[in-house]
């Protein structure tokens, strides 16, 4: 089975469908623990998933971002992007899910002609799919909310649902106002097996043919597409990541900043605290000073 996306095929293993009831489409809610190698690969679903983090930290890669999250922030993704998770280096992080379909679940409430039920303007490189209180104030909390009534199903649970779905989709609105829909980067699927073993890799060298063979290309196909879709070199991207995974773990945790380094991939304190000074132009230690004071 094949699913074609805004971004070309996907394979089965990618796509995976949300069975939705109905009545009511809204999923129950997934609660899980999940650690630093992905125990789910690159995917895509054909509804809108919001998630809310409870504790730990690390990456989502949602096409070609790499997003860091923390504890208290919430995710939203569409059925346009592929999407990976794994929380920093040594961690673990405890999230919550469930999939629904706005559209339908507001069918009768919301006339089907509110341009406020449109979701496929949330992704692409405008649209930060995590979302932090402190930048997006009461949209996390909402999403939380949402999803816990989901889990005690109290009474009166579906209204309920129902107006905060609607809620939020009013405060996306007008948080994110985009003139067209953006579209996900071209050819970025057909990349997701080197994006998963990156992700799975981040602390050991990572060979480009390696790369290109689990993507059946050649090397040099392999460096075109890549820099197509997400606009660097595969070795940019993996720095790009193991630097962003540093920086969670400096301002989250109390780790040494050499073994955030190892644990980050790199061989060397000096070669680390180079490169972090370049991205982000302050040392690691003045980096967690600052967030931490």
């Amino acid at each position: 089975m094949r699913f074609q996306s805004k971004t070309g095929e996907i394979s089965e293993t990618q796509y995976a469908p949300i069975r939705l009831p109905s009545d009511f489409p809204v999923s129950g809610v997934d609660v899980n623990i999940r650690g630093e190698v992905p125990d789910i690969p690159p995917h895509i679903h054909d509804c809108l998933e919001l998630g809310y983090c409870y504790s730990g930290d690390g990456l989502f890669l949602v096409e070609d971002k790499i997003l860091p999250f923390r504890a208290g922030n919430a995710v939203i993704i569409n059925n346009r992007e592929v999407h990976v998770m794994m929380s920093s280096p040594g961690g673990k992080t405890h999230w919550a899910f469930l999939n629904l379909d706005p559209a339908a679940l507001l069918a009768g409430y919301v006339t089907e002609r509110d341009e406020r039920l449109e979701t496929a303007s949330f992704c692409g490189n405008g649209f930060p799919n995590v979302i932090d209180d402190a930048q997006y104030p009461g949209l996390a909390p909402q999403i939380r909310e949402i999803i816990e009534a989901r889990q005690r199903e109290p009474a009166g649970f579906a209204s309920e649902i129902r107006s905060l779905v609607w809620l939020l989709l009013v405060r996306l609105h007008r948080a994110f106002q985009f003139e067209t829909p953006p579209v996900p980067p071209s050819g970025s699927p057909r990349l997701m097996p080197a994006l998963h073993y990156i992700a799975r890799h981040i602390d050991r060298p990572v060979e480009i043919p390696r790369l290109a063979a689990l993507c059946s290309t050649s090397e040099s196909n392999f460096r075109k597409l890549f820099h197509r879709s997400f606009g660097c070199a595969p070795k940019v991207y993996l720095g790009r990541m193991r630097l962003k995974s540093a920086a969670v773990m400096l301002e989250t945790g109390s780790l040494p900043v050499l073994e955030i380094a190892l644990r980050c991939g790199y061989q060397s304190l000096s070669n680390f605290n180079r490169q972090f000074h370049a991205c982000y132009g302050v040392s690691p230690s003045a980096f967690r000073a600052a967030r931490k004071s």
